[in-house]
């Protein structure tokens, strides 16, 4: 049985006049509209918006709903049955394409939810699942409507500011994306045509990677006929984004029973970031993709977009979560069944979730065992399954390999923002451990900042000892909160351990973050005193951020504009001053302000000095806001190219005509290999996956990075993996030769050997003209530099 308390719920809180709650669906009712009306500045036409949004809701938040209501009996909180469909959707749809493409028929995936739309209108003990709740209990709050609206609105903006602008639709804008996103489009298209993926930039190389989002995206783009591109980088992630923020708010509703700790659940995770006292900038990449000083597992920066694997995979884990909160409330065999179906949506969803849910869900036994001396059944049954789905993960998805991820601890310390960008801590300089510490006591210092209330997380001491002790001012369960704490704790130490060149140990930070925001929050109200909130404690609260705020602001203003790099100050240890100073003595000015709370016996002043903490942390949330908004003011609001165009000019028009004249499992080929220029000092940046992108198809050698031979290559020769160089040279060699010496030979070795049928040819890198290649292959199209020639048989 599930340790817990008895509740009493303030009424401040829980009373929600019907007037008021009548009108909380205009909050995020405003959001849809907003929405739909800057994805129609940037480039989607209402009409496609309106498809995406048709399909997401009768396709994936119906079905998902419904079996949400009929695995726990009835029909609750709106919020939260829309939001877990949501996750619940998306699991069954990426579970049903995947073997319906391998079937060669990915249609096919439709009739899961035709099937569940059905079933529930013909069968009548289904049917009463259709109609809401009518408990007053379950109204929405206006005031919490707002909050977790309001939330959205700025992810949305930000999502505006920070990357839609980059990264158009057309071209020049599209000229120069992210590295990342034409890796991800060629993946979609790859899962539009074939299952079980391949590299299609490498066509022999298989996809060692967390793949489920690309499914999902080309299970949509079947469904809507929406181009993979406009998917990626302006639909798809939206309601995967949007959903997070709801189950949050659930989440911490459901884990304290009181509405604003759902409410600051979102909050925390979305904007309260490692303070920022530094006046001076950040080392260009972290600026650019908004890291913060110190690792924090920022959900408030470029990566919302740039990784899609990362946003769906939490999006399932905070299903998973929220699944396995109402499975530890009451055990059924149905809620069971569900944990295990969104564990294995999880599984192949994002690699780092696995791993820390078995972690959380160990310590939730091995709590119960220490403490009662019992088993808690169903933490063991799903850390079984957990355990067989991170064994399936490994071993199948990702064939064992580890790409690129060692033990290597402290590594995060080499690659944060501040110590990085002064080179105290950098892997090209000397990096002791003495600094690495360093760096890890101040981000150690953040995240006190950040999550303080995991400190009043103490007080559930007596419910986890005693499962019949009840305590009349707490509403909270044990054992979810100890799995809430053990998975962010157990990411907080995957961060520590391991080491990535890339930084790829920084993804588990990212997934833990919601989770210590969680259990920060059910600290929070252990914290608050019986009968808060009330009026005066919120107008309390508002000036103790507000306070934290103008304090970190004035810290900010008053620090020197020149980054104390080392070379410009000439001495490590005034460098090393540098970075410590500024937290020095913003630690020091919010600690006398704490003390001041104290020493004044304000009721609830451990209340108001988290909420005085979260205002210095909120201000690193709104100087990245305004950076963004300041940049589109001077730049330009879209179509911005804001590094070296390196995506080649008709690549898109050409990928295009090229994929709508052609056979899925036709096989092309290229001269363009890296990005920028193959000769230069550090060698060929192997990503050059924008021709399989745009095309769908499969080429013998586009590029040849982000593969797992090519990390082992790259461990080999002792270089970063993006600069590892292609292992099969005769097959290189072969595949350019048919373009720098063309002839009937040459391009008939690829025709005849290889079985390539299309030659997609990169003017820009021919020192002939690519008419010659026309004695010896069939000319069919030209946009920009691309030329596409067909091979006879």
């Amino acid at each position: 049985m599930t340790a817990t308390v008895q509740q009493r719920v303030p009424l401040a809180v829980a009373a929600t006049p019907a007037r008021r709650a009548a009108a909380a669906w205009v909050p995020p009712a405003t959001v849809a509209v907003l929405v739909a009306a800057g994805l129609k500045f940037y480039g989607v036409p209402l009409p496609t918006t309106a498809m995406f949004a048709g399909y997401v809701l009768l396709g994936v938040v119906l079905p998902g709903t419904l079996i949400w209501r009929a695995i726990r009996g009835r029909s609750g909180w709106l919020v939260e049955d829309l939001a877990a469909g949501l996750a619940v959707g998306y699991a069954g749809e990426v579970l049903a394409y995947v073997p319906a493409r391998a079937a060669g028929a990915p249609l096919l995936f439709l009739a899961w939810p035709a099937a569940v739309l059905a079933a529930f209108v013909a069968v009548p003990r289904l049917r009463r699942h259709w109609r809401g709740s009518a408990d007053p209990a379950d109204r929405t709050p206006l005031w919490w409507s707002l909050i977790l609206s309001g939330t959205a609105a700025v992810v949305f903006y930000w999502s505006c500011v920070r990357f839609f602008r980059t990264h158009d639709l057309r071209e020049p804008g599209m000229l120069s994306p992210d590295a990342d996103s034409p890796f991800h489009l060629a993946l979609i298209g790859d899962a539009k045509h074939h299952m079980p993926l391949m590299s299609p930039w490498l066509s022999d190389q298989p996809v060692l990677y967390h793949w489920f989002v690309y499914a999902e995206m080309a299970a949509t783009s079947w469904a809507t006929g929406i181009e993979p591109h406009v998917l990626l980088v302006r639909l798809s992630p939206l309601p995967m984004l949007f959903g997070l923020v709801a189950l949050l708010g659930v989440l911490g509703r459901r884990l304290t029973g009181v509405w604003w700790a759902g409410a600051a659940a979102a909050v925390i995770t979305f904007f309260v970031l490692t303070p920022m006292p530094y006046h001076w900038p950040l080392e260009g990449w972290f600026s650019a993709f908004g890291t913060n000083a110190y690792e924090d597992g920022s959900s408030l920066r470029a990566q919302l977009w740039t990784s899609p694997t990362q946003t769906f995979g939490a999006l399932l884990f905070a299903g998973l979560a929220l699944a396995l909160v109402e499975a530890m409330a009451r055990h059924t065999r149905g809620r069971w069944v569900l944990v295990t179906v969104l564990t294995a949506a999880v599984t192949g969803a994002k690699a780092t979730f696995l791993p820390m849910l078995l972690a959380g869900l160990l310590l939730v036994v091995a709590v119960r065992l220490v403490t009662r001396r019992k088993v808690h059944p169903g933490a063991l049954y799903a850390a079984g399954v957990t355990f067989l789905g991170l064994l399936f993960a490994q071993f199948v998805l990702f064939g064992g390999a580890s790409q690129g991820m060692a033990i290597d601890p402290l590594h995060f310390a080499q690659i944060s923002g501040a110590p990085y960008t002064v080179k105290f801590a950098a892997p090209e300089y000397p990096h002791p451990l003495w600094r690495l510490l360093v760096v890890t006591v101040l981000t150690v210092c953040c995240w006190a900042c950040i999550w303080p209330g995991l400190l009043g997380l103490g007080r559930l001491a007596p419910t986890i000892r005693h499962a019949r002790r009840m305590r009349r001012d707490l509403g909270i369960a044990a054992d979810p909160v100890i799995l809430m704490f053990g998975i962010g704790l157990s990411g907080v130490g995957a961060l520590m351990v391991f080491g990535h060149e890339a930084g790829a140990e920084g993804w588990f930070m990212v997934s833990a973050r919601p989770y210590l925001s969680l259990a920060s929050v059910v600290g929070l109200v252990l914290l608050t005193p019986r009968g808060l909130p009330t009026g005066r404690l919120l107008r309390q609260v508002y000036c103790a951020i507000g306070a934290g705020l103008v304090i970190l602001l004035a810290v900010h203003k008053i620090g020197s504009m020149h980054t104390p790099k080392v070379q410009n100050t000439g001495s490590m240890w005034v460098s090393l001053w540098g970075l410590v100073w500024p937290y020095l003595l913003s630690y020091g000015l919010l600690g006398a302000a704490g003390w001041w709370m104290y020493r004044r016996r304000l009721p609830a002043w451990r209340t108001l000095v988290a909420a005085m903490l979260a205002g210095a942390c909120l201000g690193t949330a709104v100087q990245h806001v305004n950076e963004m908004t300041r940049a589109s003011r001077l730049g330009g609001w879209r179509g911005v190219v804001q590094i070296r165009t390196f995506v080649t000019p008709g690549t898109q028009e050409a990928g295009r005509w090229l994929r709508d004249h052609s056979a899925p499992d036709d096989l092309v080929a290229t001269n363009a290999h890296c990005i920028g220029d193959p000769d230069s000092l550090q060698g060929c940046d192997n990503r050059h996956f924008w021709f399989s992108a745009y095309t769908e198809r499969r080429f013998l050698v586009e590029g040849w990075g982000f593969t797992d031979r090519a990390h082992r290559q790259a461990a080999e020769d002792h270089v970063n993996a993006i600069f590892a160089p292609y292992w099969d040279r005769q097959k290189l060699a072969d595949n350019d030769a048919a373009f720098y010496h063309p002839s009937a030979a040459t391009v008939g070795r690829l025709r005849d050997e290889y079985h390539v049928k299309w030659l997609m040819v990169d003017e820009g890198y021919l020192l002939l003209p690519s008419s010659w290649i026309q004695d010896y292959a069939t000319f069919r199209y030209r946009a920009g530099r691309i030329a596409v020639y067909q091979l006879g048989e």
